[in-house]
């Protein structure tokens, strides 16, 4: 790969050619005050060519030919200027009127050709520096909360998982994340490090966001949407940036907090004569992540008569039946949310059998005593994350420039899939050249990762093994328990006791020593010492893309055409402890290609009014063919639409997408006797153990237990490994977008989408010896629960609408809001196609995946709450001075949640959140100093089971913004 760049570069010189240049002057004004406006951005509208005014509003500027070109100024909390330029000018002057909306912004990710945001065929949201200024969030990531429709779901202080339209994920790998066209997931895990391994803040010029199908253009996994992060061009963006901020969270916590954290970036950019520029980028965070300390007793589908049925139904659940005790010392089965080793059903408990001597534990389920996530990581929440970037850039000619760039990123964090995972040291490098001009663009990058982390809750079940096994009814803690509860007259509280008498306790050497013998060896190598295999995993993986793309408008005149493709090759890197090996010990590859093609016109249709403004249609057929080496391949067209009357302007699509299962879908296999994901392909299947010692869906198991099943029907239902495809989406959607009279802005949509051949892990448990019959389910510690991912049979649907509305209330303020809805239904068929009935023989038909006669029969992960909206009150310039201000109001619904082997099965509450942020701008220094804060009423809330609870986090933040230029 490096062979590639270096050739790319060598051709990129070779390339060269002079050209005339006319070199412009010039100076920006603000009307009204005629004083000058520095750092406004001043390019040649189509091109990459560029500059920036001084402190003294002035600019120079040299441009090539053809004449006439046009010069676009712009600023935020300024409508942009467009002029025409002739040849022999030589001086043009700006004169930019402030805006409290700027609705004429130009986004790409919609048609990968520019045009403006309000006639996109499809929703397009997008944040530039005037919403990252404006913004209460501590970083521009996080201020796609403030976007309708979106959630942001929080694992991390530096980890954040976007989610659009249902079926939110912890590891969205239905939504796709670009970096400067670079895809942003994880080669072997298959999902985004959201903002771990980003770019630097102050690098950050714009974020791109498509909700909904987007494989027409972008390929395969883009289901749920797409999001596109853009740099800053040196040449444009040039000089000495720098952030300092400091600031605090996990206040009100009893025993730990508040606890600080600092930010600090720089940025340096500069241009050598005409062709020559380059750009140096660096960012480091330290400070304590949110604490995930939710000890109440857990609530999981696992548990026996979890639901809540009605007799006079057929036992059809009514709600959730289970009643948490979080009071260990009175609860035989407590299950701490995130206490890890008391897991019911992950080696955590023991079932003392139905015919033991003594009466009063028979049948009965006991769990051990855990340990807290900071217990297990022992690091008292410590975070950190280094991102830096280092890019050269070279024009070639008026319209074409040639880039090379690195980017790196470094940090810990934690991750919640079935289990929560901490990666102590993850590393990410990503290399990419590319050739880019006005009509078609060359890129190639590869992804290279050092992926090292360890499973919580499996090691907290391993220290508590290695002190005393679990034993059975008469030997191990089982056995001990059950003594000491006869010895105590069966006091729960003095048997735990007993029984935990010499129990590693966190921070001694005993613990310490087996935790990173533990977390420090793979876990496919034995620990001699304590009999069993280590923990750690690894996901070194590469990835490498090559894409291009042409527009031909040019050529054919008549009719905008672009036609694209790409090809990338996956190289795994797991040594057998994320994904199992060929037989020959190798890894495994994947390869992917597409291609695409794109045609639109736009139609003149007349004009209205007094004023003649224009009416246009522009429709746009749009269709992709992708193949990955495992699968078929597969078209994925889209079709629409956009009618502009004026400044109203009416979108229809149809969409289609498609999902090519992560890697880990397609191979994951957990170690030899122990819970975890396995992936849809023949290979896992085999591996574990799948075709010879069947599996149960876990609600199937559930129901043979309490006796609503026959043994022979538990038997018929067994998992059928033989069938694994692509994940596919239609989606519908029509909008409408205007600006009226500059003071009201309005954006709506509304959207229909189908799913087919949805691919969800699903909770399966397998003997642990193979030819047990049925009974032996009765005893949890008989068998293994494996997340096992596969195509289910069932007709999923989500609908959903939403708005946002922008209105300037005069000088400068401006009252802005969104909301957004939308609701996931299905319905539950068997493998031969047959409507599935519920518990009182009542077909499931479009119903609600939150309803419990629907939730019962099997998780379906919409995880999403069905409504949610913002309202925000801004002036970034008050009286046209130096303070601004902005305070937004959040707002989540409940959402009904079913995650993971160790997660649960709950309903979330619904959360609120105010945030607000003062500004006040320093002109000489060139510098804005901000006070903010998320969530300062700081008001706990978690935004998924199992993972952190969000608090207020506050800081002050002074920015240097192109100094020395």
């Amino acid at each position: 790969m490096r062979h590639i760049f270096l050739t790319t570069w060598l051709a990129v010189l070779c390339l060269t050619q002079t050209f005339a240049q006319t070199v412009l002057t010039g100076t920006v004004t603000e009307v009204g005050t005629n004083s000058p406006i520095p750092g406004v951005n001043i390019t040649v509208k189509g091109t990459n060519i560029g500059t920036a005014t001084n402190r003294d509003g002035k600019y120079q500027l040299a441009v090539p030919g053809p004449f006439p070109l046009t010069l676009v100024a712009s600023f935020v909390g300024y409508a942009r200027q467009e002029i025409v330029v002739n040849n022999g000018t030589s001086v043009l002057n700006f004169s930019l009127a402030e805006s409290a909306i700027v609705a004429d912004e130009v986004v790409v990710s919609a048609s990968r050709v520019e045009e403006s945001i309000t006639k996109a065929a499809v929703t397009v949201e997008r944040l530039g520096a005037r919403q990252f200024a404006n913004s209460p969030a501590a970083n521009p990531f996080d201020a796609l909360q403030n976007l309708k429709g979106v959630d942001l779901l929080t694992q991390s202080l530096t980890f954040k998982s976007v989610n659009l339209r249902g079926f939110g994920a912890n590891n969205n790998n239905r939504f796709v994340q670009l970096t400067d066209g670079m895809d942003n997931r994880s080669p072997g895990l298959g999902f985004g490090f959201g903002n771990v391994a980003g770019i630097s803040d102050l690098d950050i010029e714009s974020i791109e966001l498509i909700p909904g199908a987007s494989s027409a253009l972008y390929g395969p996994d883009a289901l749920q949407g797409l999001m596109l992060t853009t740099s800053k061009n040196p040449f444009t963006y040039q000089g000495l940036s720098a952030q300092v901020k400091v600031g605090a969270n996990n206040v009100g916590k009893a025993n730990f907090g508040p606890k600080g954290y600092y930010d600090v970036a720089i940025r340096y950019a500069k241009q050598f004569g005409t062709r020559f520029a380059f750009k140096v980028n660096f960012q480091r965070l330290d400070g304590t992540d949110f604490i995930a300390d939710d000890y109440n007793d857990r609530s999981t589908s696992a548990r026996t008569n979890f639901w809540a049925v009605d007799p006079n139904r057929g036992n059809v659940a009514t709600g959730v039946g289970y009643v948490p005790n979080s009071n260990r010392n009175a609860n035989f089965e407590y299950d701490g949310v995130n206490i890890y080793g008391d897991d019911i059903n992950a080696g955590g408990a023991f079932r003392f059998p139905a015919n033991f001597t003594n009466a009063a534990l028979q049948n009965r389920l006991v769990t051990r005593t855990g340990y807290t996530e900071l217990d297990v990581l022992g690091n008292n929440g410590k975070v950190f994350n280094n991102r830096a970037n280092v890019s050269l850039h070279y024009k070639l000619g008026r319209n074409v420039e040639a880039s090379l760039g690195w980017y790196y990123g470094n940090g810990n964090l934690i991750r919640t899939a079935g289990f929560r995972e901490y990666f102590p040291n993850y590393i990410r490098h990503q290399f990419r050249a590319e050739i880019k001009g006005e009509n078609f663009f060359v890129r190639a990058y590869t992804t290279r990762q050092n992926a090292e982390g360890w499973n919580i809750g499996q090691t907290a079940a391993a220290i508590n093994n290695a002190w005393k096994p679990l034993g059975t009814a008469t030997t191990g803690w089982a056995g001990d328990f059950a003594a000491a509860f006869a010895a105590n007259g069966g006091q729960l509280e003095a048997a735990r006791q007993a029984a935990n008498q010499g129990r590693f306790m966190p921070g001694s050497s005993q613990f310490n020593d087996i935790r990173d013998q533990l977390a420090n060896t793979y876990n496919n190598v034995r620990i001699a010492s304590l009999g069993r295999n280590g923990v750690r995993f690894k996901d070194n993986s590469t990835m490498n893309h090559f894409e291009g793309m042409y527009n031909f408008t040019k050529h054919i005149k008549i009719a905008e055409l672009i036609v694209g493709g790409s090809f990338r090759r996956f190289l795994l890197a797991t040594g057998g402890t994320a994904l199992p090996l060929n037989a020959d010990g190798s890894e495994y590859t994947i390869n992917e290609y597409g291609a695409y093609a794109q045609l639109s016109k736009e139609f003149r249709l007349g004009s209205i009014g007094l004023t003649r403004q224009p009416i246009t249609f522009k429709p746009t057929v749009a269709v992709r063919y992708d193949k990955n080496q495992y699968f078929q391949g597969g078209f994925t067209p889209r079709a629409s639409g956009v009618l502009s009357v004026g400044p109203h302007n009416f979108r229809g699509s149809w969409q289609s997408a498609f999902r090519n299962p992560s890697p880990g879908q397609l191979f994951a296999v957990p170690p030899t006797g122990q819970g975890g994901e396995v992936g849809g392909s023949s290979v896992a299947a085999d591996r574990a153990g799948l075709n010879t010692n069947r599996a149960f869906l876990g609600a199937d198991v559930n129901d043979y237990v309490a006796g609503r099943i026959t043994a022979d029907q538990l038997t018929a239902r067994a998992y059928d490994p033989s069938r694994f495809t692509t994940e596919k989406i239609n989606t519908w959607e029509v909008g409408y977008k205007t600006l009226i009279n500059n003071k009201l802005f309005i954006d709506g949509f509304y959207f229909h989408s189908r799913y087919t051949d949805f691919i969800a892990a699903q909770s399966f448990f397998q003997l642990l010896t193979p030819g047990g019959g049925p009974d032996a389910f009765r005893t949890p510690s008989n068998y293994r629960t494996l997340q096992v991912n596969f195509n289910n049979f069932n007709e999923i649907f989500v609908n959903g609408w939403g708005f946002g509305a922008e209105y300037v209330l005069g000088r400068g303020f401006a009252l802005s809001g969104n909301y957004a809805r939308q609701v996931g239904s299905i319905t539950l068929r068997d493998a031969q196609g047959n409507v599935r009935n519920n518990r009182a023989g009542e077909p499931i038909v479009n119903r609600r995946m939150s309803d419990p006669d629907v939730a019962q029969l099997g998780r379906n992960f919409f995880i999403s709450p069905e409504n949610r909206y913002n309202i925000s009150l801004a002036n970034p310039r008050i009286n046209g001075g130096n303070l601004g201000f902005n305070i937004t109001y959040r707002w989540t619904d409940k959402m009904w949640v079913e995650q993971g082997t160790t997660a649960g099965d709950i309903w979330l509450p619904s959360w609120t959140s105010l945030d607000a942020q003062v500004s006040y701008r320093l002109p000489v220094a060139k510098s804005v100093v901000k006070f903010g804060g998320a969530n300062i009423l700081n008001k706990y809330y978690s935004q998924g089971y199992g993972l952190a609870q969000i608090g207020g986090l506050y800081y002050v933040a002074l920015t240097f913004d192109e100094l020395f230029r």
